[in-house]
Order: C-alpha cells, then structure tokens, then sequence
C-alpha cells in the first residue's frame, strides 16, 4: 500500500501516471491497473464503491453472494471478495482522496484496505491523507509514504523543466530558482514560464519572483489558501514576519492555540520545515508561501504589523537571542523601541561578540542611526576584543568628533565611562601612556551594569599593569560582583581572568593558576567559546603549571598560539602578543627542532616589545627567552634580544637578571655578580621568580671565589623564595644549579624536602642528562655535519689533531653517543645542529 500527500502542483498525478507508462510490462506482464479519480459526489450513497467497480472492472455478480445489510462496509467487503477471486495482480489508484469526507465511505474504504486480498497493491494520493485510522494500518505493515520532500525536483530536474520552455539558466540563476521555490514542481513551471516570457530580463524576472508575482499568488490562493480555515490564516500571516519560530513564539505573536495550528497545519500537509536547535523544535515556511503570507502581513496596517515585530524582538530578548531581537526591531518603523534596545543590549552584544553583527544590521537598516557616538565607542569595545588595536584609536577619534558634533541617545555619563575604559584599555593594550593616564580615585557609577562593569574592570586592568596591583585588585573585584550579580558570564570571565593577570604580576603563581582555572571554568559552565579572555586564562593556567615544573596541558599551548581573521585580512593571536609569546616559549620543550623553536620566541617576543613596550607585562618573559636561546647556544641571538628590551622598556630587574645569566654563560662570574649586588639588596621587592633567578646565578658565581657560606646562602634563599608558592622552573633553566642542591643536599634546613622535591624532579634528570657543551666543543659539533675529518677539522684553527679528537670525546660523553652519526642527530634533537 502507497500513500502519497503533498500540496497541489506536487506532481503526485503526474507521478503515477508516468510510473503506469513506463514500468516494466515485462517484469508484471499480467498486472492489471485501475484508476479512480474522486470526486466531490463520491461522497454521496455508494457511489465511490460503484466508481471503484468500474474502474477495476468489476459486477455485483463477481461477488459471493452473502447475507448482510445494504452498508459501505458491505460495499467494501463485496469489492474485496470479488478481486480476491481475480488471479492476477492488480494496481489500484485511488487520486484525490482527500475529497472523501463522509464517515460511511471513509469506514468502508478503511475496512477495504485492512482485508483487501495480496493480489492487490493500493495507492492513495492526495493533498491531505484521508481520516483513517494510518497508525493500524501501519502496524499490518507494508505501508509506504510520500510526503512533499520526496516529490521536489532536484535542480538537475529545474534546469531540464526550464530549458523544455526554452529558458537557459546559469548556475547563480538557477541556484535563486532553487532557493525560492524549493522543486516544488507547479511553482517551478510557473518560474519557467514567467523567465521565458523575459529571456532579455531574467535578472528582473527573478527579482519579481522574490515578491511572489501575481501568477504566483494566483495559483497559491486558487490551489492552496482559499479553503484554509480563516484561524489558520491568520496563524500564517502572523508568523510570516519570521524566518523561523517555535510554538512558544508563535504564541507569543497570536496567543494561545499555537500548538493546534500547528497540528492543523502538519494534517493538512502544509509544506513547512522542521529542525532541531538546542533542544527546541523550529518550523520554517517555504519561502515563496511566506512571501504571500507576509504581504498580507503588510495589509495588517503598520501599528499593528509594528506591534507584532515588538512582540516577536521581546521574546528574542527574554530568550537571551539579542540579534534576532535586533532584526525584529529594525522591522519597527518608529525608533524609539530601537534605540532602548540598543541603551539596553548593544554593550552586551559586544561583550558576548556580536559586536560585527550589530553593526552590520544598523549598517544595512539604519546608517544614519549607526553614526551615534555610542555606536561609535561600541566599535571601538569589539575592536579591542577582537585585538584589532591598529583600529581602535581611530574609531575612539570618530566617536570623540561624533560627540561633539551631535547628541547620542544614550547619557552623557554613558559616553564618559566608556571613553574612560576604552582608553584605559588602548593604553594596556599599546603599552603606551600608561604612566600619564589619569585614573580617578572612584570609578562613577552610570547604573548601566555592562558599561559600570567594564569600566571597572578595564581601569583595574590598567592599574595591574602600571603596577598598582593591589588597587588593581580591589577594582577588579568589584567589577566582578558587577557582571555576576548583573548574570554576565563573559564579563565574569573577562574579570577573573584579569584577577589572574594580577596575581601572576606579583608572582602569586598558585592563585594565578587557580583564577585562570576558574575562568575557565565559569566558560564551561556558560559555554562561552574561544575568545581571547578564555585564551589568556589557558594561557595564564598553563605558564602556572609550567612554573610549577608541571606538564602544561598541551590544549591550553595550542589555543595560546591560535590566530584569528583580523579586519585588515592579517593573523593575529587570539589571546594577545603576551600569549603567543607564552605559548611559544611552552611549546619549545616539546618541538623537535629547538633552534627553529627558539628562534621562534626571539622573534615573538621582539615583536612583543614592538607593539607593547609595557615593562609591567613584558618584562617578565625576558629572562624566560634568555635560557631558551643558551639551551640551543645562540647567545649571541640572546644578547641581541636583550639589548633590544633594554631600549624598549629600560633596565627593569628581569633585564638585569637576563644579563647577569649571559655573564654568567660567557663565563664572566665577576660581571654577573656586579649586576645582581643591587639588585638582590632589594630582593624582597622582587617578583619571585626574578629573586629566585637572581640568587641561583649569585651562587654559581660565587662557586670559585673559596666562599662556600655564600653559596650556600645564596641557594638557601632561592628555595626560601620559591617553596610558598613552589616555583621550580628556575631550578631547571639555570645550568648547574641543582648540581648546587646536590653540593648542600640537607643543609637547608627547613627546606631540605622543598630542595630534595626539586633533586629528584624528572626535569632534573633530564637537564642533567644533557649538559650543555663548551664553546670550543660547539665550534667541532658544528663541523661535524660537513662529513671533514679530524685533522681537516684540526687545521681550520690551527690546533692540534689530539685536541680535536679531546673535544669530540666530551661531545661524545657529554651527548650520550657513541658514534658521530649519534653525536649529530642527539645534536639536532637539542636544537644544537
């Protein structure tokens, strides 16, 4: 059995009577066919039993005769035993069905299909299936639909219906022919005729078809909408104003009775999609039925075509969906609702990174509208969320120029705030003025929880970074109570993670790790996506472990050095300079190649004091990028770096530390410890791990001075710094500085388990399995890939064979090989080769 709906102009006629031309006589050369048409006064007495007889070719006399009442049940019984007596197959059509309305016909041919004999195969078509009980027929099995998505032409089958009108078609137009009527195979061969009426103007012609033309609407009105009941089309007119809806929007438009209407509508086969998005069904027109429906919607008038866009943009709103709540608005000719809207949402939407699509509607629907210095200070919020920060200082002039020549419809406080924060973070994110910017003593309140929120935590931000930390700290915590007690995760976010900035300024490594984890774990909770906050707290998390002499996790690396589209087509990082750095310098422990790894921190990290020279911020991974260029023996590449740093940002403690190790390096112990004297006299107003880096050289520069109480004091003061927050990364940069530990192992009293922690630390092991190599057993290694022998190697510096052959046997012992071939590639791995 075959049950076939869809709407008029499917094809579901033409389909079955092309299948009956062209099937296979050979396969079924005995199948007979009947095909019955109803109509209107088949639903009178038994003439649809008596239409059917004659379609089949069947007599009362063909019937056993029995002993029952004049009924359509006994109609349909005779019917049954009469083909059950046929032998040969038979194909029965029954077209139309959906003009069966009598309950006496309906129960008869029900009856009819349940017990009709094997030899016959039913087909029902029609633009409604009729009332039968479909779910026992389903149960017997051998039931078959087709719906209106199983008839539509495929565009292969639109070219070839346009081109049999003579109409050629390109790949764009034929690609709008698709869009539009979706193969629905009537409305296609209405499309077709109307281009082939305008062969010289099938640009406009398409046009037209976008706005349903008059041969359209006729055919739906004539075909489709006329015997709909009058509460089902207002239902359609209503929710035309929608691209999509749910049943509770739907009732938010023409009040209760959604859910009926929409069980109407799926009885009656309209063609309508449905989609499944978080949880919630959708339900989408076809696009020329909603282009009919919604000129009617223009008929309402425009108060109330008005009032149903409100109604539609209030339950965006409440369901947290700004943007569509936008759309609806820029539907609403007065501006009034609009520009409460964007008082209202337009921070948040930017906040929440829908800052270009905000944008982008008021471009397209309200230019004059979008030139609002609000507007303006909100670009210049997504541009510097977006880290577009070439494009944020002149988007600030604009809104400063804007503000002095028109007023915004937000209050002047508004625009004060924003412009106050705005610039604050322009000065943290160029490093530049940050000295010179005046950050009042008491942020004002404007009661807009977004801008009050952001304001506070981008003026905290710039206090973290000119180091006033701890009023820094203060800000920020009450921004936080901001954006949590006002439900804004993203601004939360934004906080905690600047919470864990500061906390890592002051070397706070422990709360520094715990903030950003918790950062990040407020956008798990809110499934918050990639963004730079979330990017910077991975990142902030990561350098945490990292300093902990833990494994970070590797996932935190590579969202540190994701990039993203920036407006003028460049990649930039995600999270920041400061994060690619910091993703670079973590990623060079696990690269095979440590040059090309090393290389590549110099240069973010040069690029880095390029673009924000803030010694607060930058300082910091100096002394980092130092022993990542002595572990692969490129001083010279560090020296270079370092020097580079003095002129950005001046002799800050991480420079100075940085210089004393290449001292220390070139094997200048006296040069070293001159830099660190003054230093480490302010030792306790260091950052931790300056201080710690700073006595560990102390002490290896003291190793030949026949001063062994200094030495030792100098280490019991590294461990003394680093075991409250257990920090052990310097441990393992510094060459030879857990060999130290080893010298003095339990002679550190209260910190003999934080130093034996450290010995027997894997990163131990590791760094003391590869030491580094001497100078001039650097100049041999790096003959060894040219494949020259010893005394070839031996007359380039004049020296002798036996002390090539001395220098290749510490290359050998120090890299673990056996053979010059196990030298080379132990080499490569290490980053010396």
């Amino acid at each position: 059995m075959l049950l076939i709906c869809a709407p008029a102009g499917s094809g579901k006629s033409v389909l079955l009577a092309d299948w009956l031309e062209h099937r296979d006589g050979g396969q079924y050369p005995r199948t007979g066919v009947a095909w019955c048409t109803v109509t209107d006064e088949m639903n009178e007495g038994t003439a649809f039993w008596a239409a059917l007889r004659r379609a089949l070719g069947v007599t009362l006399t063909d019937a056993p005769r029995r002993m029952m009442p004049a009924t359509q049940i006994s109609d349909a019984v005779a019917l049954g035993a009469a083909l059950a007596s046929h032998a040969a197959p038979t194909v029965l059509v029954i077209d139309d069905a959906h003009l069966l309305t009598d309950a006496q016909v309906l129960a008869g041919l029900e009856h009819f299909l349940q017990n009709s004999p094997l030899t016959v195969t039913t087909i029902i078509s029609g633009r409604v299936a009729p009332p039968l009980r479909w779910h026992s027929l389903d149960l017997r099995g051998g039931l078959t639909r087709l719906g209106f998505g199983d008839l539509t032409l495929t565009t292969g089958q639109i070219a070839e219906l346009c081109g049999q009108h003579g109409c050629r078609l390109t790949d764009a137009e034929l690609a709008i022919v698709q869009e539009l009527t979706e193969g629905w195979p009537a409305l296609v061969r209405i499309v077709a005729s109307q281009l082939a009426d305008h062969p010289d103007e099938q640009g406009a012609a398409l046009t037209a078809l976008a706005r349903a033309p008059h041969a359209v609407s006729d055919y739906l009105a004539d075909e489709f909408i006329t015997d709909l009941p009058v509460h089902l089309r207002m239902f359609l007119t209503y929710t035309s104003i929608l691209d999509t809806f749910t049943e509770s929007l739907a009732d938010a438009l023409v009040g209760d009775g959604a859910e009926h209407a929409m069980h109407e509508l799926g009885r009656l086969e309209f063609p309508l999609t449905s989609m499944l998005s978080d949880g919630e069904q959708w339900f989408e027109y076809h696009p020329i039925l909603r282009c009919h429906f919604r000129a009617e919607a223009y008929r309402l008038g425009r108060e109330n075509r008005s009032e149903l866009h409100i109604r539609a943009a209030d339950w965006f709103r409440d369901m947290g969906m700004r943007s569509q709540a936008l759309h609806q608005l820029l539907e609403v000719p007065d501006r009034g609702a609009l520009t409460e809207f964007l008082s209202d949402a337009g921070m948040a939407m930017v906040l929440d990174g829908d800052g270009a699509d905000l944008f982008g509607q008021l471009q397209r629907s309200q230019p004059a509208l979008a030139d609002d210095p609000f507007l303006w200070l909100l670009r210049v919020v997504t541009a510097l969320a977006d880290g577009d920060t070439a494009d944020a200082p002149a988007y600030l002039a604009v809104a400063r120029a804007r503000g002095e020549q028109c007023e915004s419809f937000v209050p002047a406080s508004w625009l004060d705030s924003l412009t106050l924060a705005i610039t604050a973070d322009i000065a943290v994110s160029g490093g530049i003025g940050l000295g010179d910017f005046a950050i009042p003593e008491s942020i004002p309140s404007t009661g807009q929880a977004d801008i009050d929120c952001y304001a506070a935590i981008q003026t905290a931000t710039a206090l973290v970074a000119r180091g006033e930390v701890e009023r820094g700290e203060q800000l920020l915590k009450s921004g936080l109570a901001l954006a949590e007690h006002a439900g804004r995760p993203r601004l939360a976010i934004h906080a905690v993670t600047r919470l864990a900035l500061a906390a890592g300024v002051v070397g706070a490594v422990t709360s520094m790790r715990e903030r950003a984890e918790r950062s990040l774990a407020i956008a798990t909770a809110h499934d918050v996506p990639l963004s730079a906050d979330t990017t910077q707290a991975m990142t902030l998390a990561a350098l945490g472990a990292y300093l902990h002499g833990e494994e970070p996790n590797p996932d935190y690396i590579a969202a540190a050095l994701a990039g993203h589209a920036r407006r003028d087509g460049s990649i930039g990082p995600v999270g920041g300079c400061h994060a690619q750095v910091v993703g670079l310098l973590l990623q060079f422990e696990r690269a095979a190649d440590k040059g090309a790894a090393a290389e590549a921190v110099r240069h973010g990290l040069l690029e880095l004091l390029v673009k924000h020279p803030a010694p607060v911020t930058s300082s910091g991974l100096i002394p980092h990028a130092v022993w990542v260029m002595l572990r692969v023996h490129e001083p010279h590449g560090a020296l270079l770096l370092v020097e580079r740093a003095r002129a950005a940002i001046g002799d800050t403690p991480e420079i100075t530390v940085a210089r004393a190790a290449l001292a220390q390096a070139a094997g200048r112990p006296i040069t070293a410890r001159a830099l660190l004297d003054p230093l480490l006299a302010t030792a306790d107003s260091l950052h931790p791990v300056t201080a710690i880096t700073g006595w560990l050289l102390n002490a290896l520069s003291q190793q030949d001075s026949s001063t062994p109480a200094k030495v030792h004091s100098s280490i019991e003061k590294a461990l003394r710094t680093a075991a409250p927050e257990r920090i052990l990364r310097p441990f393992f940069d510094i060459p030879h500085a857990v060999d130290l530990l080893d010298t003095y192992a339990g002679r550190f009293g209260n910190y003999d388990a934080f130093a034996e922690l450290i010995r027997r630390h894997p990163n131990s092991r590791q760094r003391a399995s590869n030491p580094p190599l001497t100078d001039t057993e650097m100049v041999v290694l790096e003959q060894l890939p040219s494949g020259r022998t010893a005394p070839q190697i031996a007359a380039d510096p004049g020296v002798s064979i036996n002390t090539v052959k001395t220098h290749l046997h510490g290359i050998y012992s120090t890299l673990d090989a056996n053979s010059r071939l196990g030298a080379m590639d132990r080499a490569r791995h290490a980053g010396w080769l």
